[in-house]
């Protein structure tokens, strides 16, 4: 496998990084063998096998792989029919812990956090021994994590700084009062891609008090990617029924088919 290019220092929304970091969310879905050949090939040292972390009770996975100039946190996603998945979402919110309160989370992806959070925070902080930046995603749920052990880097006085975090196809987490404060720190840092018409991206629904954080980066039908700033609302609404139009025929549904990691991954690779 050639060694992909990612750039440790970037500041900002980087393509470069966007591919990178989307090949290790679809990654993340493979078994544990698998993610250990494919990022030795890119250059990563996994020989203490401390690099993967998963919870039996609340099917947390993720990896962490670092060299000398960059560390990076990757959450697995929904496993299983995506479907049903939105379909079964819980929709309660609990307190965000921390001494000063910054808004509600959703119950189960904040319990699905706190079962990994403790050893991954370990693991950087073995790792962490050339002050290298820091990068954490996920696709999915996996995103939703992501960017949950992002907040709680931040609000909940760990001295860990993340540089950058990309999530692919994240449902929303939290009330107004937390995207508020999430984007008041950390907006310029958290990139959030949605592919056309992803349903997963629009659960939990709004109407239930759930609101996005982060940066959008939104692919529309043809594939080119926007910044939230650049398409309007109404520009999106008609990119999507475009999509729906497209996908008339198909036999799995465009929102459906949007949620595709391999699809990110494409996007991601020739934007």
């Amino acid at each position: 496998m050639n060694k992909r290019k990612f750039n440790p220092s970037a500041k900002g929304f980087s393509k470069l990084n966007l591919a990178y970091l989307a090949f290790c969310s679809n990654l993340a879905y493979e078994s544990k063998e698998k993610i250990r050949l494919n990022m030795e090939s890119q250059g990563f040292n996994l020989e203490r096998d401390n690099y993967f972390f998963s919870d039996s009770v609340t099917g947390t996975q993720c990896f962490i792989v670092g060299d000398n100039k960059k560390i990076i946190i990757t959450f697995r996603g929904t496993e299983g029919k995506v479907a049903d998945w939105v379909t079964d979402i819980q929709l309660f919110k609990d307190t965000w812990t921390n001494s000063t309160p910054i808004g509600q989370v959703h119950k189960g992806f904040y319990k699905a956090l706190q079962a990994v959070f403790l050893n991954i925070e370990n693991e950087i902080n073995t790792l962490r021994t050339n002050n290298q930046t820091i990068w954490v995603t996920g696709h999915s749920l996996g995103g939703a994590l992501a960017t949950l052990a992002a907040a709680t880097l931040k609000f909940q006085g760990s001295e860990i700084h993340f540089n950058g975090l990309y999530t692919f196809g994240q449902p929303r987490l939290g009330d107004r009062m937390f995207a508020n404060a999430f984007n008041k720190y950390l907006k310029q840092k958290c990139f959030r891609v949605v592919n056309n018409n992803d349903v997963v991206s629009r659960v939990p629904p709004q109407i239930f008090g759930y609101s996005h954080v982060g940066t959008l980066k939104y692919f529309d039908v043809n594939g080119k990617l926007h910044s939230d700033s650049s398409l309007s609302w109404w520009a999106k609404f008609w990119d999507r029924l475009e999509g729906r139009y497209d996908n008339g025929f198909d036999i799995i549904p465009d929102d459906i088919s949007d949620h595709s990691m391999d699809i990110y991954q494409s996007l991601s690779e020739h934007t």
